[in-house]
């Protein structure tokens, strides 16, 4: 199936959602010192104030990747049809992630339809089964839904396109990296999985908003930056396979901490620390692996939020969230 990531490019992705547009040039800037690859499930809306600044970008450096292809999303579409059919069934039973009937109330009452998709190949049929069932409005060169609607769809289909490419999701929305972790999963009292979040305090320029785009795109041409942004994330998901196996293995931490050591060197002097968060879950207890890892590394800056059960009835996703408010001007 087409998909719109390249095979044989083995720089990582990371998906963009809830995908309309990112709210601002600040998570852009972060993307740039930070990301491999950056990608987004929707075209960016015309009425965007960022579109000359991704067209910008997509000339001078090589950070975003192309959206998915129409059939990509050709194909994810009867899936999402009927999860939404099941949303507005008589029968439906009020369910944490999708609210409840009176939600569906406002989702469908066009004075709510807030958000502007525009059309886009591929997702034709998906507009149309919106407008039909009444949770969209037809605009001029899209349609108009409830943000928070829109937001759930970008999720559904960023997911999707995630899973099938080895990608990774990233957004700024707390809310929706919350969400994304209840439709994957039910947390359990009993039984279950050992889940925790894991904080990576990346640093970043102490004065990011300061930067210009034309800088942070000098750093990535910059000789030995790619191939150390490179090394930084393949220690990543290294580190990540090793706490979702449950066994400790301190190499790898130490590993991880010398790529991130060899990045922050080409930071400069001046860097704040901000927070990368991820899910992890663990196949086996994950409390002794996480004790042996913090005697063997006691200096290491990684936090381990407290474990909980977490029953997966869907395949899990990777998908981390930032939190930009330290270095906001």
């Amino acid at each position: 199936m087409a998909t719109g990531l390249n095979p044989d490019d083995p720089m990582k992705t990371h998906i963009y959602y809830p995908g309309m547009e990112v709210r601002d040039e600040l998570w852009l800037k972060f993307a740039l010192i930070y990301l491999e690859r950056l990608s987004f499930v929707f075209t960016v809306s015309e009425k965007s104030g960022l579109t000359a600044l991704l067209d910008t970008l997509r000339q001078q450096c090589d950070l975003l990747a192309e959206p998915p292809e129409p059939a990509f999303f050709a194909a994810i579409t009867p899936q999402i049809e009927s999860q939404i059919t099941g949303l507005v069934a008589p029968d439906f039973v009020r369910h944490k992630v999708f609210g409840n009937k009176e939600l569906i109330a406002r989702w469908r009452t066009p004075a709510n339809h807030d958000c502007f998709c525009p059309a886009q190949p591929g997702l034709e049929r998906l507009h149309g089964f919106c407008l039909t069932h009444g949770f969209a409005t037809q605009d001029e060169g899209g349609i108009r839904m409830a943000r928070r609607f829109a937001n759930l769809l970008s999720m559904r289909l960023a997911r999707e396109w995630a899973l099938a490419n080895e990608g990774a999701l990233i957004t700024d929305h707390d809310y929706l990296d919350r969400l994304l972790h209840l439709l994957e999963s039910r947390y359990h009292n009993r039984g279950g999985q050992d889940c925790f979040h894991l904080e990576i305090p990346l640093q970043v320029p102490t004065h990011l908003a300061e930067i210009s785009f034309a800088e942070l795109v000098s750093l990535r041409g910059r000789s030995g930056f790619r191939q150390q942004l490179a090394a930084f994330h393949q220690a990543l998901d290294a580190l990540l396979a090793m706490l979702g196996s449950g066994y400790a293995d301190p190499e790898v931490l130490a590993r991880f901490e010398q790529a991130q050591q060899g990045l922050n060197q080409l930071l400069g002097p001046e860097t704040r620390s901000l927070p990368l968060t991820t899910l992890v879950s663990c196949s086996l207890p994950a409390m002794a692996m996480i004790h042996r890892l913090k005697e063997s590394r006691p200096d290491s800056s990684l936090i381990f939020h407290p474990i909980k059960k977490s029953h997966f009835h869907q395949r899990k996703s990777q998908h981390f969230f930032t939190r930009l408010g330290q270095v906001k001007p």
